[in-house]
Order: C-alpha cells, then structure tokens, then sequence
C-alpha cells in the first residue's frame, strides 16, 4: 500500500533556473540603453517578459520546450558561461557532494545513507557510512589546507568553552586580517580531555590547543594573543604561552553587574518567584486578557536578562491585581516596588553599554571609551572595568 501511495523523490535538477537563464538569455534594451523588460533568446532569438525581481518560469519554460537538449549544451559549454563547475566535476562526486551536504546540513547520524527507507526514496546512489566517513576526512583535510595557506605566519586565538553532561569542550577559532577583511576560522570544536587522568588546568587546554595546529601549519610560537573569558584557565594560558589575553568585555561588564545588585538580591528573587507564578497556565491566561506582554525570567549567566525581568515586572505591576489571592502574598511591597522601580532607571545605562559591546565592528579602544564614560556614571564598577596592567600576569584589560 505504502509503494502505491508514496514513490522516490525527484532527482535534483543539474542546473538552476537562474543558471539556466543566465546562459540562454539576454537583456533587450532600448535605443538609450534602458532595461525594456524583455530578455531575448540567445539560441533562437524569440522574447520572453521579465521584470527584475521575478522568477525565471516563463524564460526557463521556453528552454525547455524550445531546446529540449539545453543540458548537453550547458554540460559542454565553459564554467564561466555556464556559473558552475557541474562540467568538470565527475557524477561520483557529485553524488558524494550530495550525501554529504545533505547529513551534514541536516544534522543527521552518519547511519542515515545506509537507511532502507533512506535508499528507497533517493535517487542517489547508495554509499556505506565507511565511505562517507572515508570523505568527510578527506574533506576536512583539503579544508585545513586551504585555511592553513591563508592564515598569516602570525595570528591570534578565540576560546570558547562549554559543557555538555559531564564533557567539558573547547572551540578555538583563528583571528586574523585578510585583504577582504577580518576571518574568523572555526579551527578545533573537540573535548579536553583526551585522557581520564588528565584535569581540566591550563596545561590541559594548552596541549589541546597544541594537538592540532600542526594541522594548518603552525605552533603554538605563531599566537600573538589570546581572546576569551577572564576566567582563572585562561589568565594562566596566556601566561604559560607568554601572550596578552584579551578579556570579553561583555563577560566583565556581567561580573561588574552581579557585584552591584547583590545587595538588592532578595528584591529581585522576589521579582523571579512572581514571574515564575505569572507563567503558570491558570496566571498567563489571565495575563493574556490584560495585555499582551508576557513573563520574563533571568538567567545567571546573563545580565541583560535580570534588566528585562526588571522592565517587564515594572510595565507588568499596573496588570496585577492584589485582590488576586494566588498572587497577593508574591506581589512586592510598595517599599519594594519603588526600589526595583529606581533599580531599573538606574541600569538602563549599563544595559545600552551591554548592547553596544556586542555591536559588529566594535575595537578595543572603542570598548574602553565606553566603560570609561560608564565608570563616571558608576565608579563602583572600578574593580572590573578598570584600567590597569600587571607585567607579571601578562593580562590585557581592554
């Protein structure tokens, strides 16, 4: 039954529309050289409508009706005619470009090629998860090449690490200039660890780090800086590898910010329990035929979120019924409510800063000038963005 009803997909087309109507197609102009919204076959020289900015139906249909062998023509025309290398890539490798775009893109397990149902609605040829892993590495090889012959003989590292279960991973991308501009390579996305006996120190990341540099041809002699969180791991990396270490400004700012409402904590968890109350479905229901602004929680590593509690709890107080007996007991005092009101003026401030210093194209010295003129308005955040230098830890505050 189910053979009947469903049946293997499409082939994917060898060429695009647009391909197709770039090579088959031209513009017809005017005496004065003005777009007339035709295009003219260039095989048969019969018009076509088009407008800029619409599908290429109508030129496509008339290819294939009129030149039904238009893809012989494409196949054996040049790669600059035609605006893609189909011509002078094999099918084998065509069909294993498409397996792999597709699990990789997709996000799926390797298993999947090797799927019945996988084979029964494709019409590529089957592949083993052998081959393909087989690809994948070779791929990955041709890739750290062609990243390895563009990277300066000097570049710096961002480090990112994370979590996940009981795995601790580091990402470490490249950072260098390019006559198009600055790259951001993703170098190595792999755990720690290698070893059980090993531990999560500094001298642990650095011989991940380590591990795979040769792999674009360098060493660990070729960084000039370190960019990442101003954590204890990475001040002792840069001091073993003997570079500066670029601190994130806006996990700084985070940690300025969480020293300065420690005091008001007992408000704002006051503030968390009663939005925690206000998502439940019976609350949000009631919520909702109020006003169309929800509940909003904050996290602990982020900052901005405690901002937009603040600001939603303030916009939300007007919606808030004391006479609600399910939330009577979690509404702040009048006390309490004037305080958290002044807390968020007070941080609207260090919330616009937050915003800019995630901004593209943001410089360090661009990100001094605003926690200097934030340091004017807060001296208090002195002893996180503060300006200083210490030689014996080779650390670089921004």
């Amino acid at each position: 039954m189910a053979d009947n009803i469903l049946s293997p997909t499409r082939p994917q087309a060898t060429f695009t529309p647009r391909q197709i109507a770039g090579f088959f197609f031209k513009t017809c102009l005017d005496e004065e050289g003005v777009a007339t919204g035709y295009k003219s076959c260039k095989a048969c020289g019969k018009c076509r409508k088009h407008l800029s900015g619409t599908g290429y139906t109508n030129l496509v249909s008339h290819v294939r009706s009129a030149h039904p062998k238009f893809e012989v023509d494409m196949r054996n025309a040049s790669a600059a005619a035609t605006g893609t290398l189909v011509s002078w890539v094999s099918q084998k490798g065509s069909n294993r470009y498409a397996w792999l775009r597709w699990i990789v893109m997709s996000n799926l397990p390797l298993s999947f090629c090797e799927s019945e149902l996988t084979r029964q609605f494709t019409s590529l040829p089957a592949v083993s998860v052998d081959t393909l892993r087989a690809n994948m590495e070779s791929v990955t090889r041709v890739v750290e090449r062609l990243i390895g012959a563009e990277m300066p003989q000097k570049l710096g590292f961002i480090l990112d690490g994370w979590s996940h279960g009981t795995e601790q991973y580091l990402a470490v991308y490249g950072c260098y200039e390019t006559p198009d501009g600055p790259r951001y390579p993703l170098l190595s996305m792999a755990p720690v660890m290698q070893d059980e006996d090993v531990r999560l120190t500094a001298e642990s990341h650095m011989a991940a780090i380590a591990r795979f540099l040769p792999f674009f041809g360098k060493t660990l002699s070729d960084c000039l800086f370190l960019v990442g969180d101003n954590c204890a791991v990475n001040k002792r990396l840069a001091n073993l590898m003997g570079v500066p270490l670029v601190g994130c400004a806006s996990h700084r700012l985070n940690l300025a910010v969480k020293s300065h409402l420690a005091p008001h904590e007992d408000d704002l968890e006051k503030v968390q329990v009663l939005m925690r109350k206000l998502r439940t479905l019976k609350q949000a229901a009631k919520l909702r035929a109020k006003t169309a602004l929800a509940p909003v929680l904050r996290q602990e590593t982020r900052w901005s979120s405690t901002f937009a509690m603040l600001d939603r709890y303030v916009r939300l107080r007007e919606f808030l019924s004391a006479d609600d007996e399910d939330i009577a007991d979690l509404l702040p005092t009048r006390a309490a409510h004037r305080r958290l009101e002044a807390l968020r003026d007070e941080m609207k401030d260090v919330e616009s800063i937050s915003k800019k210093l995630q901004s593209e194209g943001l410089t360090l010295l661009q990100a001094r000038d605003l926690f200097d003129g934030l340091l004017e308005l807060k001296p208090d955040f002195a002893s996180y963005l503060g300006t200083w230098v210490t030689c014996c830890f080779r650390y670089l505050w921004i």
